[in-house]
Protein backbone atom coordinates (compact mmCIF):
# COMPACT_ATOMS: atom_id res chain seq x y z
CA UNK A 1 0.00 0.00 0.00
CA UNK A 2 0.90 3.40 -0.43
CA UNK A 3 3.38 4.56 2.63
CA UNK A 4 1.26 7.29 3.73
CA UNK A 5 -1.48 5.13 4.09
CA UNK A 6 0.51 2.57 6.17
CA UNK A 7 2.21 5.01 8.04
CA UNK A 8 -1.53 6.08 9.12
CA UNK A 9 -2.56 2.28 9.75
CA UNK A 10 0.16 2.76 12.59
CA UNK A 11 -0.74 5.83 14.24
CA UNK A 12 -2.22 6.16 18.06
CA UNK A 13 -5.52 4.11 18.15
CA UNK A 14 -7.14 6.06 21.28
CA UNK A 15 -4.72 8.03 23.78
CA UNK A 16 -5.95 9.69 27.22
CA UNK A 17 -7.67 7.90 30.05
CA UNK A 18 -10.07 5.42 30.82
CA UNK A 19 -13.48 6.29 32.42
CA UNK A 20 -14.15 2.84 33.38
CA UNK A 21 -15.40 2.05 36.80
CA UNK A 22 -13.04 -0.50 37.49
CA UNK A 23 -8.92 0.20 37.28
CA UNK A 24 -7.98 -3.37 36.55
CA UNK A 25 -6.98 -5.63 33.27
CA UNK A 26 -9.22 -6.26 30.88
CA UNK A 27 -11.66 -9.03 32.11
CA UNK A 28 -11.39 -12.31 30.20
CA UNK A 29 -15.06 -12.80 28.58
CA UNK A 30 -15.80 -16.25 27.31
CA UNK A 31 -16.41 -15.95 22.98
CA UNK A 32 -19.81 -15.48 22.54
CA UNK A 33 -21.71 -18.86 20.60
CA UNK A 34 -22.64 -18.65 17.11
CA UNK A 35 -22.26 -17.12 14.19
CA UNK A 36 -21.91 -13.53 14.46
CA UNK A 37 -24.04 -11.98 10.80
CA UNK A 38 -22.83 -8.93 11.33
CA UNK A 39 -19.13 -9.48 10.49
CA UNK A 40 -17.62 -7.75 7.91
CA UNK A 41 -17.32 -11.52 6.48
CA UNK A 42 -20.54 -11.88 6.39
CA UNK A 43 -21.50 -8.81 4.47
CA UNK A 44 -22.62 -6.52 7.28
CA UNK A 45 -21.64 -2.99 7.46
CA UNK A 46 -21.62 0.23 9.84
CA UNK A 47 -23.48 3.34 8.67
CA UNK A 48 -20.66 6.34 9.30
CA UNK A 49 -22.40 8.52 12.15
CA UNK A 50 -22.33 12.27 11.75
CA UNK A 51 -19.11 13.38 12.49
CA UNK A 52 -17.12 10.71 11.69
CA UNK A 53 -15.17 12.39 8.53
CA UNK A 54 -13.25 14.75 11.07
CA UNK A 55 -12.04 11.65 13.43
CA UNK A 56 -8.95 9.45 12.97
CA UNK A 57 -10.23 5.86 11.39
CA UNK A 58 -9.41 4.17 14.97
CA UNK A 59 -12.65 5.56 15.70
CA UNK A 60 -15.11 4.85 12.93
CA UNK A 61 -18.09 2.69 13.23
CA UNK A 62 -17.13 0.53 10.41
CA UNK A 63 -14.33 -0.54 13.36
CA UNK A 64 -17.23 -2.34 15.08
CA UNK A 65 -17.68 -5.42 12.89
CA UNK A 66 -14.32 -6.15 12.21
CA UNK A 67 -14.90 -8.79 14.80
CA UNK A 68 -12.13 -7.70 17.37
CA UNK A 69 -11.13 -5.31 20.27
CA UNK A 70 -7.96 -3.47 18.41
CA UNK A 71 -9.91 -0.77 16.71
CA UNK A 72 -13.27 0.53 17.84
CA UNK A 73 -15.47 3.52 17.87
CA UNK A 74 -15.37 6.33 20.10
CA UNK A 75 -17.78 9.00 19.71
CA UNK A 76 -17.39 13.02 19.28
CA UNK A 77 -16.71 15.36 21.72
CA UNK A 78 -19.60 17.34 22.86
CA UNK A 79 -22.16 15.21 21.47
CA UNK A 80 -24.37 14.74 24.43
CA UNK A 81 -26.24 10.96 25.06
CA UNK A 82 -27.74 8.77 23.80
CA UNK A 83 -25.90 8.18 20.45
CA UNK A 84 -27.60 6.29 17.78
CA UNK A 85 -25.29 3.91 15.12
CA UNK A 86 -26.81 1.83 12.17
CA UNK A 87 -25.75 -1.29 10.62
CA UNK A 88 -27.08 -3.58 7.90
CA UNK A 89 -26.98 -7.20 7.48
CA UNK A 90 -26.60 -8.59 3.76
CA UNK A 91 -29.86 -10.28 4.29
CA UNK A 92 -32.67 -10.82 6.87
CA UNK A 93 -30.96 -11.86 10.15
CA UNK A 94 -33.16 -14.36 12.56
CA UNK A 95 -31.26 -13.01 15.56
CA UNK A 96 -30.69 -14.51 19.07
CA UNK A 97 -28.66 -12.34 20.79
CA UNK A 98 -26.46 -9.08 20.62
CA UNK A 99 -22.86 -9.36 22.38
CA UNK A 100 -20.82 -6.03 22.93
CA UNK A 101 -17.18 -5.15 23.54
CA UNK A 102 -15.92 -2.80 25.94
CA UNK A 103 -12.42 -4.59 26.30
CA UNK A 104 -9.39 -2.10 25.43
CA UNK A 105 -6.73 -4.16 23.05
CA UNK A 106 -3.08 -2.44 23.26
CA UNK A 107 -1.85 -2.30 19.20
CA UNK A 108 1.30 -2.28 18.37
CA UNK A 109 2.31 0.73 16.35
CA UNK A 110 4.84 0.72 13.20
CA UNK A 111 7.53 2.28 14.97
CA UNK A 112 6.74 -0.73 17.63
CA UNK A 113 5.50 1.32 20.21
CA UNK A 114 2.12 0.38 22.14
CA UNK A 115 -0.94 2.68 22.91
CA UNK A 116 -1.51 1.64 26.49
CA UNK A 117 -4.67 3.76 27.10
CA UNK A 118 -7.84 4.01 25.86
CA UNK A 119 -10.10 7.64 25.43
CA UNK A 120 -13.60 7.64 26.58
CA UNK A 121 -16.09 5.68 28.74
CA UNK A 122 -16.85 2.57 27.41
CA UNK A 123 -20.96 1.65 26.67
CA UNK A 124 -23.08 1.18 29.85
CA UNK A 125 -26.86 0.74 29.20
CA UNK A 126 -28.11 0.43 25.20
CA UNK A 127 -30.79 -1.20 23.15
CA UNK A 128 -30.54 -2.73 20.16
CA UNK A 129 -33.56 -2.17 17.09
CA UNK A 130 -34.41 -3.52 14.54
CA UNK A 131 -36.10 -3.12 11.24
CA UNK A 132 -37.41 -5.09 8.20
CA UNK A 133 -38.84 -2.35 6.07
CA UNK A 134 -35.39 -0.32 5.51
CA UNK A 135 -32.75 2.06 6.98
CA UNK A 136 -35.41 4.75 7.81
CA UNK A 137 -37.51 2.32 9.79
CA UNK A 138 -39.61 2.10 11.48
CA UNK A 139 -37.46 0.26 14.05
CA UNK A 140 -38.89 -1.82 16.89
CA UNK A 141 -36.85 -2.45 20.24
CA UNK A 142 -35.67 -6.01 20.28
CA UNK A 143 -33.42 -5.73 23.71
CA UNK A 144 -32.14 -3.90 26.43
CA UNK A 145 -29.31 -4.28 28.34
CA UNK A 146 -26.03 -3.17 30.53
CA UNK A 147 -22.78 -4.04 29.03
CA UNK A 148 -20.29 -4.63 31.49
CA UNK A 149 -17.62 -1.73 32.07
CA UNK A 150 -14.31 -4.00 31.00
CA UNK A 151 -15.51 -6.98 29.44
CA UNK A 152 -17.61 -8.82 26.70
CA UNK A 153 -21.47 -8.95 27.33
CA UNK A 154 -24.08 -11.67 25.64
CA UNK A 155 -27.43 -10.25 25.83
CA UNK A 156 -30.00 -12.93 24.69
CA UNK A 157 -33.02 -11.64 23.27
CA UNK A 158 -36.68 -11.95 25.24
CA UNK A 159 -37.30 -14.61 21.73
CA UNK A 160 -35.80 -14.85 18.22
CA UNK A 161 -36.70 -11.85 15.75
CA UNK A 162 -36.20 -10.80 12.02
CA UNK A 163 -34.28 -7.81 11.01
CA UNK A 164 -31.94 -6.66 8.53
CA UNK A 165 -31.39 -3.15 9.55
CA UNK A 166 -30.35 -2.38 12.97
CA UNK A 167 -29.97 0.44 15.33
CA UNK A 168 -27.80 0.28 18.20
CA UNK A 169 -28.62 2.98 21.10
CA UNK A 170 -26.58 3.75 23.64
CA UNK A 171 -28.19 5.05 26.25
CA UNK A 172 -25.21 5.94 29.07
CA UNK A 173 -21.55 5.18 29.72
CA UNK A 174 -19.60 4.14 32.75
CA UNK A 175 -18.64 7.35 33.32
CA UNK A 176 -21.82 9.09 33.27
CA UNK A 177 -21.00 12.08 30.43
CA UNK A 178 -18.61 12.59 27.77
CA UNK A 179 -16.95 10.97 25.11
CA UNK A 180 -18.53 6.79 24.49
CA UNK A 181 -16.18 4.07 23.53
CA UNK A 182 -17.38 0.77 22.12
CA UNK A 183 -14.71 -2.04 20.84
CA UNK A 184 -17.23 -4.66 19.48
CA UNK A 185 -20.30 -5.36 18.53
CA UNK A 186 -21.74 -9.16 17.63
CA UNK A 187 -25.15 -10.01 16.40
CA UNK A 188 -25.51 -13.73 17.18
CA UNK A 189 -27.98 -15.85 14.85
CA UNK A 190 -28.36 -16.83 11.11
CA UNK A 191 -29.12 -15.44 8.13
CA UNK A 192 -31.46 -16.17 5.09
CA UNK A 193 -28.90 -15.00 2.35
CA UNK A 194 -25.30 -14.36 3.19
CA UNK A 195 -24.10 -14.20 -0.52
CA UNK A 196 -27.73 -14.28 -2.12
CA UNK A 197 -28.44 -10.59 -2.14
CA UNK A 198 -26.17 -10.34 -5.33
CA UNK A 199 -25.49 -6.60 -6.80
CA UNK A 200 -25.57 -6.67 -10.34
CA UNK A 201 -22.21 -5.04 -11.00
CA UNK A 202 -19.47 -3.95 -8.23
CA UNK A 203 -17.91 -2.29 -11.46
CA UNK A 204 -17.45 1.35 -11.04
CA UNK A 205 -14.89 4.38 -9.92
CA UNK A 206 -15.19 4.80 -6.14
CA UNK A 207 -13.71 8.15 -4.76
CA UNK A 208 -10.93 7.27 -1.55
CA UNK A 209 -8.31 9.65 0.03
CA UNK A 210 -5.72 8.13 -0.81
CA UNK A 211 -7.14 8.06 -4.52
CA UNK A 212 -9.81 6.73 -6.54
CA UNK A 213 -10.44 2.94 -6.26
CA UNK A 214 -11.28 1.20 -9.67
CA UNK A 215 -13.40 -2.10 -10.30
CA UNK A 216 -14.41 -3.99 -12.72
CA UNK A 217 -16.45 -6.83 -12.11
CA UNK A 218 -16.69 -10.32 -14.47
CA UNK A 219 -18.59 -12.97 -13.17
CA UNK A 220 -17.56 -13.48 -9.99
CA UNK A 221 -14.12 -12.10 -10.78
CA UNK A 222 -13.11 -8.70 -9.61
CA UNK A 223 -10.34 -6.52 -11.31
CA UNK A 224 -9.07 -3.39 -10.29
CA UNK A 225 -6.29 -0.77 -9.08
CA UNK A 226 -6.08 2.06 -6.51
CA UNK A 227 -4.04 4.79 -5.19
CA UNK A 228 -3.66 6.39 -9.20
CA UNK A 229 -2.75 3.10 -10.33
CA UNK A 230 0.16 2.61 -7.68
CA UNK A 231 -1.31 -0.94 -7.01
CA UNK A 232 -3.43 -3.77 -8.31
CA UNK A 233 -6.09 -5.84 -7.06
CA UNK A 234 -7.49 -9.18 -7.82
CA UNK A 235 -10.33 -11.12 -6.32
CA UNK A 236 -13.91 -13.02 -6.10
CA UNK A 237 -17.17 -11.49 -5.38
CA UNK A 238 -19.70 -13.58 -3.23
CA UNK A 239 -23.18 -12.27 -3.16
CA UNK A 240 -22.18 -8.21 -2.17
CA UNK A 241 -18.80 -9.87 -0.20
CA UNK A 242 -15.78 -9.65 -1.48
CA UNK A 243 -12.26 -10.83 -1.10
CA UNK A 244 -9.66 -9.45 -2.91
CA UNK A 245 -5.25 -9.53 -2.47
CA UNK A 246 -3.57 -6.13 -3.72
CA UNK A 247 -0.31 -5.83 -4.74
CA UNK A 248 1.80 -2.52 -4.87
CA UNK A 249 4.58 -2.84 -7.01
CA UNK A 250 6.45 0.06 -5.89
CA UNK A 251 7.15 -1.79 -2.78
CA UNK A 252 6.67 -4.99 -3.69
CA UNK A 253 4.04 -5.68 -0.64
CA UNK A 254 1.13 -7.95 -0.99
CA UNK A 255 -2.08 -8.71 1.10
CA UNK A 256 -5.81 -8.64 1.62
CA UNK A 257 -8.34 -6.77 1.80
CA UNK A 258 -12.22 -7.79 2.56
CA UNK A 259 -15.08 -5.44 1.10
CA UNK A 260 -18.61 -5.20 0.82
CA UNK A 261 -20.11 -3.06 -2.14
CA UNK A 262 -23.93 -1.80 -1.02
CA UNK A 263 -25.68 1.48 -1.40
CA UNK A 264 -23.50 2.90 -3.58
CA UNK A 265 -20.42 2.36 -1.64
CA UNK A 266 -17.49 0.39 -0.61
CA UNK A 267 -17.06 -0.76 3.36
CA UNK A 268 -14.89 -3.08 4.62
CA UNK A 269 -10.56 -3.24 5.38
CA UNK A 270 -7.51 -3.93 3.50
CA UNK A 271 -5.02 -6.05 5.63
CA UNK A 272 -1.21 -6.26 5.79
CA UNK A 273 1.05 -10.10 4.82
CA UNK A 274 -0.30 -12.41 7.70
CA UNK A 275 -3.89 -10.61 7.89
CA UNK A 276 -2.94 -7.79 10.87
CA UNK A 277 -5.39 -5.33 9.87
CA UNK A 278 -4.38 -2.17 8.05
CA UNK A 279 -6.96 0.29 8.09
CA UNK A 280 -10.83 1.03 6.65
CA UNK A 281 -10.89 1.03 2.81
CA UNK A 282 -14.50 2.77 2.91
CA UNK A 283 -15.07 4.65 -0.59
CA UNK A 284 -17.97 6.16 -2.63
CA UNK A 285 -18.97 5.24 -6.35
CA UNK A 286 -18.57 8.38 -8.37
CA UNK A 287 -18.98 6.77 -11.88
CA UNK A 288 -18.94 3.66 -14.18
CA UNK A 289 -16.06 2.61 -16.01
CA UNK A 290 -17.88 3.53 -19.60
CA UNK A 291 -16.29 7.05 -20.31
CA UNK A 292 -14.28 7.33 -17.32
CA UNK A 293 -10.43 8.06 -17.64
CA UNK A 294 -8.78 5.53 -16.46
CA UNK A 295 -4.78 5.77 -16.81
CA UNK A 296 -2.14 3.53 -15.34
CA UNK A 297 -5.37 1.51 -14.20
CA UNK A 298 -6.47 -0.10 -17.57
CA UNK A 299 -3.82 -3.08 -17.54
CA UNK A 300 -5.29 -4.23 -13.84
CA UNK A 301 -8.92 -3.69 -15.01
CA UNK A 302 -8.50 -5.38 -18.47
CA UNK A 303 -5.76 -8.14 -18.46
CA UNK A 304 -4.18 -10.24 -21.26
CA UNK A 305 -6.52 -13.80 -21.12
Amino acid sequence: MRTAMMALAGALLLAGCSNAAPDKPAAKSAEPAGDNILHISWGGIAAADAGEAKRHWSTWTINLVDGGPAYGWLSDKGITLPHALNFELAGTGKIDAVALDNRFEPVVREDGSMSQTAEGSPVRRFALLGSTAGPEGPYVTLVEGEAKADGQTVVKLPKQAAARWLRLRIDSNWAGSGQTRLSDLAILGTLDQRGGAAIADASGVYAHEYGPILLRQKGNEVFGCYNDGLGTLRGTIFGRIMRLAWYSKAEGSIGAATLVAANGKLYGFWYRPEDRMGSPWNAVRESGLDGADLGKCRAALYPPA
